[in-house]
């Protein structure tokens, strides 16, 4: 399977829904319609075994974009699954830790880092921010006001 197979497998699962691909030759980006998310996530991961490497987040100034890395290491391909997420006051989506135990952690960072809330992500105590930064300091935001920032 390469990136173009495997893109036509989920197109006739999810059809349009699944949103504009690009693709090389090894690599897949898949920008799906919100509401097929978890079950595109539990597709890949459960049905065609991508073993998922990490999950990234991006400011974009006026939403955050999370990025799921996902990694076929027989096949020698990529695919990342887009996902935007409101910048509101609360940003939130629903955590995959449910589906894929192993994303609980990276959640977590980017639960303190970024402040996105993931509902359901069964722990959501602190994992690496310092003691100095507050519950609403979120230090990897653009907005993060460095500057400010005292010194222990």
């Amino acid at each position: 399977m390469n990136p173009s197979t495997f893109k036509e497998k989920l197109s006739g699962r999810f059809g349009w829904k699944l949103g504009k691909a690009k693709q090389n030759s090894d690599r897949l980006y898949l920008n799906p319609e919100p509401e097929i998310f978890e079950n595109l996530v539990e597709a890949i991961f459960e049905d065609h075994d991508g073993r998922l490497a990490t999950i990234s987040c991006v400011d974009e100034e006026n939403q955050f974009r999370l990025l799921y890395h996902f990694v076929f290491d027989g096949e020698g391909f990529i695919t990342t699954v887009k996902l935007p997420v409101e910048r509101d006051e609360n940003p939130s989506t629903e955590s995959i830790a449910n589906l894929i135990p192993g994303a609980e952690w990276i959640e977590r960072e980017i639960m303190e880092m970024f402040g996105i809330d993931f509902q359901n992500n069964p722990a959501k105590k602190r994992l690496l921010k310092a003691d100095s930064l507050g519950d609403k300091d979120f230090p990897y935001r653009k907005d993060f006001d460095v500057e400010n920032l005292e010194e222990n």
